[in-house]
């Protein structure tokens, strides 16, 4: 059975559909992993500038809770 009978079994309008959702979830793949290293180093960037929010209380601070 060749490929060409394959297809016309299957019906060409389902074969396109396939490689088209193949290709689809391919570049959706290939968009998600920039995206994750974007949000990895927004979330740095966040725990960086929220450091100086985040100190410890003093002892005078705890006495007045």
């Amino acid at each position: 059975m060749t490929t060409t009978h394959l297809i016309q079994t299957a019906g060409v309008l389902t074969v396109l559909t396939v490689l088209a959702l193949t290709l689809a979830v391919t570049l959706l793949r290939l968009a998600a992993l920039p995206l994750a290293a974007a949000a990895l180093a927004l979330d740095a960037a966040a725990n960086l500038a929220a450091t100086p929010l985040s100190l410890p209380a003093t002892a005078d601070e705890e006495a007045t809770r």
